[in-house]
């Protein structure tokens, strides 16, 4: 049932009813408009939320990891276990940069891999660290880079990492490794002839989030 063809019309003259459509248009207007607005209020308020949970759950996370200690010891302070976090990560990362403190992150790390199932879970979350670092640091991955396939006009886009010298296959080859999407830090790697790689304009960074977001987040144009 269409609620703007709900206006009665009984016993209206010819004279009325130019007014009487002229009011209907104007309501269907002002309906669209409110749904319009109640559109444009949800595309700004989901980011706000998103960005409000993140945060909330990121706090939570990092406050979690010390909070315990306080409750047991019956401190209660807001925030205490966060600011706790935080130094102990900091004392890690100077720990990474002095002799001592690299023998003491040495045997620990040691440890966790005589345990078997703690082996497996920290091993597979350095190496997506480590590959994450990688695909960051400008010194592996060259620049970005577009290769024609798997036909003629449809292009894949990927990190050229460098070259490789092939007399088999010519000399000079330029080595291209592909991402996987949404996971950038999957994909594999390709050789192809130095004269068939198409430099791209975008950065490393601009890659990797369209990767990320599969297409979703695109550079400006």
């Amino acid at each position: 049932m269409n609620v703007f063809n709900n206006f009665p019309n009984d016993n209206k003259s010819p004279d009325e009813l130019p007014a009487l459509m002229a009011e209907r248009e104007e309501v269907k207007s002002l309906f669209h408009r409110l749904c319009n607005r109640l559109l444009t209020g949800v595309a700004v308020a989901v980011p706000l939320i998103a960005t409000v949970l993140v945060l909330e759950i990121s706090y939570n996370f990092v406050n979690g990891v010390t909070a315990p200690l306080y409750r047991a010891l019956k401190i209660n302070i807001p925030g205490i276990g966060f600011v706790t976090t935080l130094f102990i990560l900091l004392v890690l990362g100077f720990m990474t940069t002095h002799v001592i403190g690299n023998k003491v992150l040495g045997a620990i790390e040691s440890l966790f891999h005589r345990i078997p199932l703690v082996a497996q879970i920290y091993g597979i979350v350095k190496q997506a660290l480590e590959s994450f670092k990688t695909i960051k640091a400008a010194g592996s991955f060259k620049r970005v880079a577009y290769v024609e396939c798997p036909s003629t006009g449809c292009m894949l886009v990927g990190y050229v990492t460098g070259q490789i010298n092939e007399p088999k296959l010519g000399g000079q080859m330029t080595m291209v490794f592909v991402p996987h999407s949404p996971n950038p830090l999957t994909g594999f790697l390709i050789i192809v002839q130095n004269e068939k790689v198409i430099e791209s304009s975008l950065t490393l960074e601009q890659v990797t989030k369209l990767v990320m977001s599969a297409g979703l987040v695109a550079p400006p144009c």
